[in-house]
């Protein structure tokens, strides 16, 4: 970044900035049409004409950054101190290996910022990515992965354990507008097993399957890891910014193809007429098999997408529509004859985005921005396989307290004259037994409905060496689902093989409401040069309305220089706030099938009765609150000798509320538990008169929303970059990261044992809140080594990645014995007995068994893995590129420390893969 200065005395108290863009191609300087020119902090921008001219009128004395962008050109970065009206050109140059500088780096962002890296188009390029997950390999502390389409691929950041809470408050914005899995319902079995059920795409209540964005239409990605500007809601770990290409392209044609993947990409973009702007389209094909030797399991992927560009005088707009196709296959596999399994999805989908800044620069006034977007995802999924050893109570009855039999309609009593059956408004409701053996297939059907709203008010003020920049704006975001959900042929549910008194019922999708949320924000950016020392203060506040519920998050961001130009202290705090999704706010009912009688398996038709009764639970959570994530960091930048840079960041970031499905007081049911025996006699339609031989009482659970999940994150981040030696030809950068992570549950730990061989009779052990707390640690170090001939457009960068150590261990809290239990007799919780207690013999029973290698902590021994990258330009047209992932194919094997003769393989298998670029 260099600094100018345009004047040395004023003329007047409103200037004016303007001068030419220019492309520098063969040589010759040629205008740049439609150029983006940013007065970064003040939010003006403006776009060159057709010769290339801009300008920026009612302008401040004081100083300025500017950067001038266009895709496909390197961009352009200076400080200019104005003080009287100026005019000044600039010279892009096309991004390619031929330049002496390339960017294949994450770089990270400015002081005063939060912290940041910035991904250009040359490092996707030239890492050869897949998916937007391989793009995060080049983040501070990433691990080195190899490519993989064939599962589910969703980000998490700063926590060396991913979990579903992180990857769910991880944002993913593209072109303004962020991606939403609020609305994914697709999980029917969380309230029964605490676990979602999903068979395609990303999970329910875990973060944007990325596989389904395409990294060839990115012109840049930021990925904000420290504390986000107010404006960014609903998120807790980061924000992940994409930047889809834009404007004039030349045609671009790229084929990828790896052992498991195959890519095909097209884009072009052109001039539509001086009126009516740019419009670029651009579509990719991926094609992924995880086993050559599973061809019945794969994955495809089919994108197209249109930008239209047009500048309206001071108003520049962007629109863009984006036609999603995603098909996960897997087939049954022929040599599996024991379930013959089945599954597969398919989404199918668009997403319609405009955005627009209108330049109005009046006085405090600069610029008003806003940002449309509404996106529509219709998901089919299936499963099918035969079930064994499938018997289970299974019921069609929705009315709650009622009882059915297997013969519909038909008036069941007891040997005293009153009837057992009771039926709800369904008279055709009926309940059987699953045999054995049967086969099941099941269809879920979603269509997901996102839209986004957001206006930005961007007032800017400066004097001289101190500036001011105020944000006002608000957003609005609404998610929603009108599928049908779960749909399966009547008398053959999904299997199941655990809870099994807890049974599947369909759920129209479209009978839950949206969850809508409403977001204002205001935000100050302070800017003084102080003693010769620039400090920087960002301070905003964001209020969030969701569902009735509210959170309020204050961030703050400071840097200040100790020596001007050389070392800068930098550090923030911030809350941020995610919230629930469509499947935290309104989980499926839950019902319980309790049996009553059944003698299916009696040699008599007449005998053969089923009688269940019917318990339904709304798992939903009243008191259920909006995540909030504490971050906290410091930092310093260090400059050396005016070429050598140094940053490193101490981050902080505590959860105490995170949304998980677990267990509490109130989902633990102590219900009736009656059975009866034949008596021998009929009545006059044949049905047994029964008796009832059993009167008792029987825990029920289930699982609902909670906010329990507790995260902490904490660590040390460092990037150094050496920056180029010409005398080579090569440049250094090395970044890193030591990363720890403690996640735990804040609510009861609940267990049942059976007592003498019967859960009938049991009471429920409760144990303390954080009974585990389980941490993981890691510390690796990564080095990229760029040696560049310009001359011949060759490029080569060895990734050298050292990991240190990984570490996973757990800490007890008192899980030796229960403190409390739940009374079979009257549902209520007691303090359990002291062992010295008379009836301590009792309780025994309650008390598991812990293994004694527990408290062992398992640390993997330190590994190096090299990665290699090749990209070479042939004439002006074409660029061939090449990488091997684990070059000398290092996969030590490390004993494990818990586990005696067992094993873990470290580093991931050798890989490597071939691009094809050609310019047209």
């Amino acid at each position: 970044m260099s600094l100018i200065s345009l004047g040395l005395f004023a003329q007047s108290s409103k200037m004016q900035l303007s001068g030419n863009v220019y492309l520098i191609e063969d040589g010759q300087k040629v205008p740049a049409d439609y150029a983006v020119v940013i007065l970064s902090g003040t939010g003006l921008y403006s776009t060159t004409d057709a010769s290339g001219k801009y300008n920026f009128s009612n302008l401040d004395a004081g100083k300025y950054d500017i950067s001038i962008q266009m895709v496909g050109y390197a961009n352009v970065d200076t400080t200019i101190v104005l003080n009287r009206s100026a005019s000044y050109d600039f010279a892009l140059k096309e991004v390619t290996f031929r330049l002496k500088e390339v960017s294949v780096v994450a770089e990270r962002s400015k002081a005063g910022d939060a912290t940041a890296s910035t991904i250009s188009r040359q490092a996707i390029d030239h890492a050869q990515t897949s998916s937007l997950k391989d793009i995060m390999s080049l983040l501070p502390g990433a691990d080195l992965t190899n490519p993989n389409l064939t599962s589910s691929q969703t980000l998490s950041l700063r926590t060396a354990n991913a979990t579903a809470m992180n990857s769910l408050g991880t944002s993913i914005i593209v072109d303004g507008a962020p991606v939403s899995n609020n609305a994914n319902m697709e999980g029917f079995t969380s309230s029964m097993t605490g676990v979602s059920t999903s068979v395609s795409g990303s999970a329910t209540n875990s973060g944007v399957d990325v596989r389904g964005i395409s990294t060839d239409n990115i012109e840049s990605v930021e990925v904000i890891r420290g504390i986000p500007s107010v404006q960014y809601g609903d998120l807790t770990s980061g924000a992940v910014i994409i930047n889809s290409k834009a404007g004039v392209e030349p045609l671009t044609v790229r084929i990828k193809t790896n052992p498991k993947i195959f890519q095909a990409y097209a884009s072009k973009g052109f001039k539509i007429s001086e009126k009516a702007g740019d419009i670029h389209f651009s579509g990719d094909y991926a094609y992924s098999n995880a086993k050559t030797t599973e061809a019945y399991a794969y994955y495809q992927r089919f994108n197209f997408k249109t930008m239209w560009s047009k500048r309206f005088n001071n108003l520049n707009t962007s629109t863009s529509l984006d036609l999603k196709f995603g098909k996960d296959t897997r087939n049954k596999n022929p040599d599996d004859l024991s379930s013959s399994t089945a599954y597969g999805g398919t989404n199918i989908g668009y997403r319609f985005n405009t955005n627009g800044t209108w330049n109005i620069n009046k006085g405090w006034i600069k610029s008003l921005r806003y940002d449309l977007s509404n996106s529509f995802m219709y998901k089919e999924s299936f499963k099918e396989q035969d079930c064994l050893n499938a018997v289970s109570i299974y019921s069609t009855n929705m009315t709650d307290g009622t009882t059915v039999s297997n013969r519909v309609g038909q008036h069941i009593y007891a040997s005293d004259g009153s009837e057992i059956t009771s039926f709800g408004a369904d008279q055709s409701a009926y309940a059987t037994y699953m045999p054995y053996y049967y086969f099941s297939h099941y269809d879920f059907y979603s269509k997901e409905i996102n839209t986004y709203a957001k206006v930005v008010l961007n007032l800017y003020k400066s004097w001289g060496k101190m500036s001011d920049k105020v944000l006002i704006g608000a957003d609005f975001k609404s998610d929603g689902n009108k599928g049908r959900g779960l749909v399966f042929p009547e008398g053959t549910p999904p299997y199941r093989s655990s809870n099994t008194e807890s049974g599947y019922r369909e759920r129209p999708l479209y009978d839950i409401p949206f969850v809508n949320q409403l977001g204002l924000f205001a935000e100050n950016t302070f800017k003084h040069n102080i003693l010769n020392r620039d400090f920087n203060l960002s301070a905003g506040l964001r209020f969030d309305l969701i569902n009735s519920h509210t959170a309020l998050a204050p961030r703050i961001n400071a840097s200040y220089e100790i020596i001007p130009d050389v070392l800068a202290l930098r550090g923030g705090y911030g809350i941020t706030a995610k919230a629930p999704t469509s499947a935290y706010l309104y989980p499926n009912p839950v019902y319980c099938d309790r049996t009553l009688y059944n003698t299916l398996n009696a040699t008599n038709e007449v005998d053969q009765v089923v009688l269940a009764k019917t318990y339904i639970f709304d798992p939903s959570n009243p008191d259920l609150e909006i995540a909030l994530n504490r971050k906290a960091e410091i930092g310093f930048d260090l400059k050396i000798a005016d070429r050598y840079t140094l940053a490193v960041t101490y981050y902080d970031e505590l959860m105490k509320n995170g949304y998980s499905m677990g267990m509490d007081l109130a989902s633990i049911q102590l219900l009736p538990y009656q059975t009866y025996t034949a008596t021998g006699e009929y009545d006059s339609d044949g049905n047994p008169i029964l008796e009832l031989s059993r009167d008792t009482q029987k825990f029920f659970t289930y699982y609902m929303p909670l906010n329990t999940s507790y995260e902490h994150n904490y660590g040390l981040e460092w990037e150094l970059n050496l920056g180029r030696f010409d005398a080579i030809r090569t440049s250094f950068f090395l970044n890193g990261a030591w990363m720890h992570t403690m996640n735990t549950s804040t609510g009861y730990t609940f267990d049942i044992n059976s007592n003498l061989g019967s859960s009938v009779n049991s009471h429920v052990a409760v144990y303390d809140p954080e009974m585990h707390q389980y941490h993981y640690e890691k510390a690796l170090t990564t080095l990229r080594t760029t040696h560049n001939i310009p001359s011949i457009g060759f490029v080569v960068t060895l990734t050298s990645q050292l990991s240190f150590y990984t570490k996973s261990w757990t800490v007890y809290n008192n899980d030796e014995a229960p403190q409390w239990y739940i009374s079979n007799d009257d549902g209520q919780m007691y303090a359990f007995p002291s062992s010295d207690s008379a009836n301590y013999s009792d309780f025994v029973y309650m008390i598991d068994q812990r293994a004694t290698n527990r408290f062992i902590a398992e640390k993997h021994k330190p590994t190096l893995v090299f990665n290699l990258n090749v990209s070479k330009e042939i004439r002006d047209f074409l660029t061939a590129s090449f990488y091997v992932n684990n070059v000398f194919n290092s996969r030590p094997l490390d004993p494990s420390e818990a586990t005696k003769g067992s094993y873990t393989e470290l580093n991931n298998p050798m890989y490597f893969g071939f691009e094809l670029k050609i310019k047209i």
